[in-house]
C-alpha cells in the first residue's frame, strides 16, 4: 500500500502504522461519511476501498459505510429520475442503477440537433430522461420516417453493445439525456459484474430492428441476400492499406452483390469493436476448386449470444458483384 499526497488519507495511515488500529478506523469512517453527507461520492468511494484495503475484516463496518454512501447518493437523485426510470431499476439493484447514474454525464440537446448520425460509429447509451427525439433514415436523399423516442427510453442500443455503424439518425426535438460511454461502463464491471447483461436485456425493448422499417414500408436491404456454405480467411490491412499480417477464418453465412456476412470466434469483446470500419481482404473458399478473392469495409460485428466468444461480421465489398459473379458462387455450394 503506498501512502497518497491526500491529508486525510495521511492521517490514517499515520494511526496505522503507530498500531493505532481503532482510532485510525473511526477517522476514516467519519471521513466516508463527512464525504458521502456532502456529496462527494468519488472521494467518500475511495475512501472506502482505503478501508477495505487496510482493514479487510473490519465488516461491519464496511457494510456501514456502503449503506451511508448508498443512502446519500438515493437521496440526491432526483425524484423525477427515480420515477422515469423505475422500470429499469425493477430488474437492477438499486446500487446497480446508482453505479450507471453517477457515471453518467447530463446532457441537453438543442431542437432539431443530432444525436446520432446514420453512417457512423457509436459508442454512447443515451437514457432519455424529458423530451423527445424523431428517429429517421435517409434513402436516396429523402428523409424517411421511423418513430419518435422519449422519457424512460434509451437511444443508441443497437451499435453501443455491438459494434456497427448507425443505420438511423436520432434527431433532437429537444430531449434531456443521461449519456453513458463505453469506456465508463467498463470501469464499474469489476464492481457489477452481472450489470452489463442486465442492463443489455433492459435495452433490448428500445433496440430499433429491421421490423421497424418494415412498418414504414421500405426494404433497406438494397441488394437480394443468398444462403452460402463454405469458409472465409480475412486479411486485416493497416492504415496505409498493407497487409498487417493479422489472419482470422471464419464459416461463411450469406452474400449479396454489396457484401458478405460470416461467423468468427474472437477471444475478447474488445477485439471485436476494433475491426469496425477496418478495411479488410477476403478470400472466399467455396468448393474444392472455387476460391474468390475481394476486399471491403468491416461495417459491424455482433456477437451471438447462444455461442460464446463468436460473432457475425458483416463485410461490404469494395465494389458490387455483377449478376453472373454472384450467381456463380452462390451456384457452387449448393
Amino acid at each position: 500500500m503506498q501512502a497518497s499526497d491526500f491529508s486525510q488519507e495521511q492521517l490514517v495511515l499515520d494511526l496505522f502504522r503507530k498500531e493505532e488500529r481503532q482510532k485510525g478506523r473511526q477517522l476514516l469512517i467519519g471521513y466516508i461519511s463527512d464525504a458521502a453527507k456532502q456529496r462527494k461520492f468519488k472521494e467518500a468511494d475511495r475512501l472506502r476501498g482505503l478501508l477495505i484495503e487496510i482493514e479487510p475484516t473490519a465488516l461491519f463496518d464496511i457494510i456501514r459505510t456502503g449503506e451511508i454512501i448508498e443512502n446519500e447518493k438515493t437521496a440526491a437523485v432526483d425524484k423525477n429520475i427515480l420515477a422515469v426510470w423505475s422500470a429499469l431499476i425493477k430488474i437492477i439493484e438499486l446500487k446497480e442503477f446508482l453505479a450507471i447514474y453517477y457515471s453518467m454525464e447530463q446532457r441537453r440537446f438543442a431542437h432539431k440537433e443530432m444525436v446520432i448520425t446514420q453512417g457512423k460509429q457509436n459508442s454512447t447509451l443515451f437514457f432519455i430522461n424529458s423530451g423527445r427525439v424523431e428517429i429517421f433514415f435517409q434513402e436516396g436523399g429523402k428523409k424517411v420516417p421511423i418513430k419518435s423516442m422519449g422519457a424512460g427510453e434509451v437511444l443508441g442500443a443497437g451499435t453501443f453493445f455491438e459494434a456497427s455503424v448507425s443505420t438511423i439518425n436520432a434527431r433532437s426535438l429537444g430531449v434531456e439525456t443521461s449519456v453513458l460511454k463505453l469506456d465508463t461502463m467498463q470501469e464499474w464491471q469489476k464492481d457489477y459484474p452481472g450489470l452489463e447483461a442486465k442492463l443489455i436485456d433492459f435495452c433490448s425493448r428500445f433496440k430499433i430492428t429491421a421490423d421497424s422499417f418494415v412498418t414504414t414500408g421500405q426494404d433497406r436491404r438494397t441488394y437480394k441476400r443468398e444462403r452460402i456454405s463454405g469458409t472465409v480467411k480475412m486479411i486485416l490491412f493497416d492504415k496505409e492499406g498493407n497487409d498487417s499480417g493479422i489472419v482470422a477464418k471464419g464459416e461463411l453465412f450469406d452474400i449479396s452483390a454489396g457484401g458478405a456476412s460470416f461467423f468468427l470466434r474472437m477471444s475478447r469483446k474488445s477485439n471485436a469493436r476494433m475491426l469496425l470500419g477496418r478495411t479488410v481482404g477476403l478470400t472466399l473458399s467455396l468448393s474444392a476448386n472455387v476460391m474468390f478473392n475481394i476486399t471491403g469495409v468491416v461495417r459491424a460485428v455482433r456477437s451471438q449470444p447462444i455461442v460464446g466468444n463468436e460473432y457475425a461480421v458483416s463485410v461490404q465489398f469494395s465494389r458490387l458483384l455483377v449478376h453472373k459473379e454472384l450467381k456463380d458462387l452462390v451456384a457452387s455450394t449448393q
